[in-house]
């Protein structure tokens, strides 16, 4: 601790030696503790991770009023549908759907009005909730009386969705986050395929689409309900002072060998030694 460590923004090196740091070290250590060393406090065995680091840069991101976005996130994640349409939610709640009024707010020079029906600018409130193909095609879905309930008349797409996502049932959610990824898939072919479909088309696939995935995702519940599962065996920790060894031994049929491996970890779970043979 008596010579400079650290680059300083000022002046090339910090200045040693460093009382702050020395009065640090020189705080004892509870009886548990052996040596003084850095931990990591997002991860179990206190070792820092690329993962944890960046789940905690994100919560940091997120949680600051610049884009933390007020709403029942757990409502769209845990709506009855396919991840791609549940992640539309959550592209259209954060802003990130690229409509031409969206894209012109990020100097991109492009027309304005909305490539289906070219009678209004498109936003999202536009193309999902009050574009002629797309108010008929919540009705050949079966949902206009999501879409004319007086609760969901919000002046912005996005508080539309969340009160949805509060009032409503998984299930019909999943149906509505379906029909609005139908309305945005028919606006992309008619972009550049300039190919459209009807609305009682659209409405027909994204009714058709949520009952399939419906269908195959009930059946694989009820499969994996119906197997019996191995009970997981988790590695513990050995007490203090002590190493702990796993064995694994394979026998090759027909061929008259063997094999094993062995490993060494700590009371930490870090790794110390191993062998094969």
């Amino acid at each position: 601790m008596h010579d400079p460590w650290l680059r300083g923004s000022a002046t090339r090196w910090v200045p040693s030696p460093q009382p702050a740091a020395e009065k640090i070290l020189e705080t004892p250590l509870v009886s548990s503790v052996r040596e003084d060393k850095v931990v990591w406090d997002e991860e179990r065995n206190r070792c820092y991770s690329v993962k944890s680091g960046y789940k905690l840069a994100m919560r940091y991101l997120i949680g600051s009023d610049k884009y933390h976005v007020m709403g029942n996130w757990n409502g769209i994640w845990k709506a009855q549908a396919p991840h791609k349409a549940r992640h539309l939610l959550w592209r259209l709640c954060r802003g990130c759907l690229p409509t031409r009024s969206r894209l012109l707010e990020r100097r991109v020079e492009c027309t304005l009005n909305c490539p289906v029906c070219d009678e209004e600018i498109e936003d999202e409130l536009h193309i999902f909730f009050r574009c002629g193909v797309a108010r008929d095609s919540w009705s050949a879905a079966g949902l206009s009386s999501v879409l004319h309930n007086a609760t969901y008349q919000q002046t912005n797409a996005i508080d539309r969705i969340f009160a949805i996502c509060s009032n409503e049932s998984s299930d019909t959610v999943g149906r509505v986050a379906m029909l609005l990824c139908c309305i945005w898939q028919n606006r992309n072919d008619k972009i550049w395929n300039d190919n459209v479909q009807m609305p009682r088309q659209i409405g027909r696939h994204a009714f058709d689409a949520c009952n399939g995935w419906y269908s195959v995702h009930k059946l694989q519940s009820n499969n994996a309900s119906g197997t019996t599962k191995a009970d997981v065996v988790r590695w513990e920790k050995p007490t203090l002072d002590w190493v702990k060894c796993n064995v694994d031994v394979a026998f090759v049929s027909g061929s008259g060998r063997t094999s094993m491996g062995l490993c060494f970890r700590d009371n930490s779970g870090h790794f110390m030694a191993g062998m094969t043979q």
